[in-house]
């Protein structure tokens, strides 16, 4: 991939996308494969904020079936069969469980009917499948089954337990990258670090943008015939440049924090009760907190606050990590889990109902919104895209799409997003098999699953950098960073560190790599001492530190790590 400021400054796109998240990288690719001349840009890094927050999960909608939503069910369990194909590097089945209390809406005798229920909708989510990447039908089982799937769950009326598969995301950041490659590998041009001031045209009709490359501080006008605003949580700020205009309802924003802790369980991950309200129309119980296995560690989650302010504003502090580990440990005393257990914090703001965030509570947001700003407010030239949810960015960008087709004066033509597997997944034999090939390169086969094997069929591409020697164990993760800097677009210390290396989030990073990295960059960059320094002081300061802003780990390479669903 390039950053190619040039064209984005001097060339007309049918479409421009704003913002980098996994929605807008999903529009991106959408559009460059229907053979529209699209452009991306994105003010931080892709996937730097609301996608870099996330469980890890590619789930089929179970959950809604509390809601009675059986619409968003099947969609849900259509977008994750389509994940499951297109990334098998990336994405692997993984049980849950859910311990169930009384003999109600949510004893076993209910979540039993729902688990039926659930089948039936998706009676062809393994069609097309990798026989390791297909999911098993759930079920329940009893009391004693569930405290020994769920050491310390809350005993006081438990009746049993019901489980369910779905898809994990083994990185969330590669699979939104894999998506940048294909886009970039079909026309699409793509600029991290480019932000949007305002609107080119005259209020009525949006022909573009104007933009700023915050690396330099050059200014640009990017002109398209139709711009879409996936911003996330900006993109009311975005609108607010120069237009007349004011979304209705999804407004209100939430708050999101994900912890990565120390191994709290192996091959399953399960749910446990909080003290908070969820907002569920059967059953209205208490919210869940998901305890899910992510190599060799724990990923918990969600903590869902009101949240207000401007989005450049918003911080996770000591305070607020503290404050949900004081949750979580109420939840489930049993984890015991302190500041010094947690290796990185995934926090960021995602779509509330305005109404309940200003009450103080928060109820999520559960359906995507397209914004076509001609019919609402008689704007040209320009549409929104608020998503919830990673698993079904792709059927938003289709959307979005065909919309977007219809407004260029043509009639929409069928995705082909849906027939097409990401790069690393073309050709792909099986995880056994990848390791089995790879086997004779690189003898060291634990550094291969850690650094290389989320790459698929690609990861050979980073064999072809010059510092990798079969026989230096850092070599190879040299090589993987100084790909990342050259094909990647990692044009800052923490586009590296935080999305470009899981192993980061895992605390093995320490600082002699951290060093490398910025000397490194520096090389291949052009940075001075002064702007090394700098990058490394504003990698320290992320969040990922532990207290005290040290690397959470001096170990200097991931051991081979269990994989298995």
């Amino acid at each position: 991939m390039r950053r190619d400021l040039h064209s984005l400054d001097n060339d007309s796109f049918d479409l421009l996308v704003v913002g980098g998240g996994i929605h807008g990288v999903c529009v991106a690719r959408d559009a460059a494969l229907r053979g529209l001349k699209v452009a991306l840009i994105e003010r931080d890094d892709f996937g730097a904020a609301t996608s870099h927050n996330s469980l890890k999960l590619i789930h089929g909608g179970f959950r809604y079936l509390q809601h009675l939503d059986l619409r968003r069910v099947r969609q849900s369990l259509l977008e994750r069969r389509y994940w499951l194909w297109a990334a098998p590097h990336l994405v692997q089945p993984l049980k849950f469980v859910m311990p169930l209390y009384g003999h109600t809406t949510r004893g076993p005798e209910a979540l039993w009917a729902a688990t039926q229920l659930y089948q039936l909708l998706g009676l062809d989510r393994n069609r097309e499948l990798l026989p390791e990447r297909r999911l098993p039908a759930g079920g329940v089982v009893s009391r004693a089954a569930c405290q020994q799937l769920i050491p310390g769950v809350d005993p006081d009326g438990l009746s049993g337990g019901a489980y369910w598969y779905d898809g994990q995301m083994l990185d969330a950041d590669r699979l939104l990258l894999e998506c940048l490659v294909d886009a970039s590998a079909h026309g699409a041009v793509l600029a991290n670090h480019v932000e949007a001031q305002g609107f080119l045209g005259d209020g009525r009709t949006v022909g573009g943008v104007r933009a700023l490359d915050r690396l330099d501080g050059h200014e640009l006008e990017i002109r398209a015939r139709l711009t879409i605003n996936t911003c996330g949580p900006w993109i009311d700020k975005l609108l607010r440049q120069g237009l007349d205009t004011r979304r209705e309802g999804m407004t209100g924003l939430s708050k999101c924090m994900n912890l990565v802790t120390r191994r709290l369980t192996t091959g399953h991950g399960f749910a446990v009760r909080s003290s908070r309200a969820s907002d569920a129309l059967l059953g209205r119980t208490r919210r869940m907190f998901f305890f899910t296995p992510w190599w060799d560690r724990t990923v918990v989650g969600t903590s869902h606050l009101p949240y207000s302010g401007d989005p450049d504003d918003c911080r996770f502090s000591e305070e607020d990590i503290a404050e949900f580990l004081g949750e979580i440990n109420a939840a489930l005393p049993d984890a015991k889990l302190s500041l010094d257990d947690i290796h990185y914090c995934y926090g960021g703001l995602t779509p509330a109902e305005e109404e309940e965030t200003r009450r103080g509570e928060v109820a999520r947001s559960r359906q995507s919104e397209i914004v076509d700003h001609q019919r609402s407010h008689g704007i040209n030239g320009l549409l929104s895209a608020v998503g919830v949810k990673w698993t079904t960015a792709r059927l938003v960008a289709e959307k979005v799409l065909d919309l977007a087709s219809t407004r260029l004066g043509g009639i929409p033509s069928p995705c082909p997003v849906v027939n097409t597997p990401l790069p690393g997944a073309r050709d792909y034999p099986g995880e056994a098999a990848l390791q089995t090939r790879a086997a004779g390169q690189i003898p060291d086969a634990g550094a291969f699953r850690s650094l290389l094997a989320p790459f698929g069929m690609a990861y050979s591409r980073i064999l072809e950098q010059g510092d990798w020697q079969p026989d230096e164990p850092d070599s190879l993760f040299r090589a993987r960073c100084r790909h990342a800097v050259r094909e990647e677009l990692a044009l800052r210390l923490g586009d590296l560190v935080f999305r470009r290396l899981h192993t980061s989030h895992l605390g093995r990073l320490d600082n002699a790599q951290l060093r490398w990295c910025a000397g490194m960059m520096a090389s291949e960059l052009g940075w001075d001492a002064q702007r090394t320094e700098a990058e490394l002081d504003s990698v320290r300061q992320d969040r990922w530190w532990r207290p005290g802003g040290e690397c959470a780990s001096t170990e200097a390479a991931a051991p081979a790590l269990d994989l298995s669903p």
